[in-house]
């Protein structure tokens, strides 16, 4: 026998908040369900996540529909009784209804002026997004959207749903085209947008409140909008005021002013940075001349061991070119950061082949890495198995040069 679909009393008025109903079926175990002849609670579906609220004592933690029945998932067992009275979570629902409502408006907004069809929608916890084909709006083109948004929503158009058979539905101008066959649910934005959709939605459009769009990103070749409507568009409205004056009160200056100190902070940086990077390539040629200097040699090459501290990985790099662009150097060299390196370079007048040292890296428990001719580098587990390396691999050097001199 085909159950008895659930009685949508969301469609017949979004803004009722608590209703009883007849109790057709429950499902126990670890996620306890309620079956009811009818329901306020909107299930997931359309984009647009389920309301929550109770059922008498238990709580509603999510709202599933299969096939044309409603499934309420309780955090508990419900109470055994013919009927349930249930409540739902308003602030959830208002929020749902207002950012559904706006999207219904700005996807209506950017075929209206840009031509750029909705091939997708999301409503979420923190964001709603939509997804449209094509290019990246111009930053003139979105500003255009959100006016004509604004202008409706000043407006208050009504916004009203009614269900219509196939033959009304193909007489609409609809948005897009239904994926039911028999009777189709339509939301209408008064003289503008004709929907077919199952979600909750706010009367008039002055009840969005407002709309802002917050960012759009490539999405492979759609583009993403990321927006906010009503209480969720002016809690983002006070976060970003806050964020514009401490930033304001840290760089002593007025909010049109920000963005060109900003820049000077940024070419400030920038200049710094430059004049640091040349500051520590100075200090490393220093160093490699000292080293070179003190350096022993072997056949007439100097072998020089060293192990760098710091922030900084690369000056690993720029140490090795600095020893070995002079000539006849074998440079063991070792950087003790976080994740510390080592690596082994020698001049290109040395006739030395750095692979015959693999199996000494091999040899070294918590070293990895390898190499060619010319270098040798790679990562350790900690600096006593980089201490442990570089002693191994100067005996093996010292050997070979030894046995065929530079």
């Amino acid at each position: 026998m085909k159950p008895t679909p659930t009685q949508k009393l969301y469609w017949a008025d979004a803004y009722r908040r608590t209703f009883t109903a007849q109790v057709l079926k429950c499902e126990s175990g670890e996620r306890p369900g309620v079956v009811l002849n009818r329901t306020l609670f909107y299930p997931t579906g359309g984009g647009q996540p389920h309301d929550t609220g109770r059922l008498g004592s238990a709580r509603v933690i999510d709202v599933r529909q299969i096939d044309d029945v409603i499934v309420h998932y309780l955090d508990r067992e419900p109470e055994p009784t013919p009927e349930l009275c249930g409540t739902i979570d308003w602030p959830r629902r208002w929020d749902h209804m207002q950012q559904h409502s706006g999207q219904h408006l700005l996807s209506a907004a950017f075929v209206e002026l840009l031509d750029r069809p909705t091939i997708g929608f999301h409503l979420g916890e923190e964001t709603v997004t939509i997804d449209l084909p094509g290019p990246m709006p111009s930053q003139e083109e979105v500003d255009r959207v959100l006016d004509f948004v604004q202008a409706v929503i000043a407006e208050d158009r009504p916004v009203v749903s009614y269900q219509v058979d196939a033959e009304e539905a193909a007489a609409l101008p609809l948005r897009k085209a239904p994926t039911v066959s028999d009777l189709v649910r339509v939301v209408e934005i008064e003289d503008l947008d004709w929907s077919a959709c199952g979600g909750t939605h706010v009367r008039s459009t002055g009840a969005i409140g407002s709309l802002v769009i917050t960012r759009l990103e490539r999405r492979g070749s759609n583009v993403r909008v990321h927006f906010l409507c009503g209480g969720r568009s002016h809690a983002d409205h006070r976060r970003r005021l806050q964020v514009t004056q401490a930033l304001c009160d840290l760089l002593t200056t007025g909010v049109s002013e920000l963005p060109a100190s900003v820049a000077k902070l940024q070419e400030e940086r920038s200049t710094l940075q430059r004049t640091l990077r040349q500051a520590r390539s100075e200090l490393l040629a220093l160093q490699a001349v000292q080293m070179l200097s003190s350096a022993t040699t072997v056949g007439g090459v100097r072998i020089v061991r060293h192990i760098l501290d710091g922030d900084d990985p690369q000056a690993l790099n720029q140490l090795l070119r600095a020893l070995t662009d002079g000539g006849r150097c074998v440079a063991l060299l070792a950087w003790s950061g976080e994740r510390p390196r080592w690596l082994v370079g020698r001049s290109a007048d040395v006739a030395v082949d750095l692979t015959a040292l693999q199996q000494v890296v091999r040899s070294v428990d918590g070293i990895k890495g390898g190499g060619r001719g010319d270098l040798l580098q790679g990562g350790a587990a900690d600096l006593a198995a980089i201490e442990t390396l570089l002693s191994r691999l100067e005996e093996q050097v010292r050997r070979l040069l030894a046995e065929n001199p530079a």
